[in-house]
């Protein structure tokens, strides 16, 4: 994710989100995002936590490792 590395690595040029809304870190891409809130919603129908979604069951992760994929985030 750009923020991570940006700050760890000096590796790009910001560590903000493509949409201009604040740094690019799991939080905003898996909660908030403008740019993935339909993808979201196709995901997780009902709000989910943030912690279930890197830290759920089985099932939770590969449902966030799916959406990841889809978004094209790079991690």
């Amino acid at each position: 994710m750009n923020h991570h590395i940006f700050t760890k690595f000096k590796i790009g040029s910001t560590d903000q989100c493509p949409c201009a809304a604040g740094a690019m870190t799991a939080e905003p891409i898996l909660q908030t995002c403008p740019l993935n809130k339909f993808l979201r919603k196709r995901f997780w129908s009902q709000p989910t936590s943030l912690q279930n979604k890197l830290f759920g069951c089985l099932d939770d992760l590969r449902r966030t490792a799916t959406f990841a994929r889809e978004t094209q985030t790079t991690i």
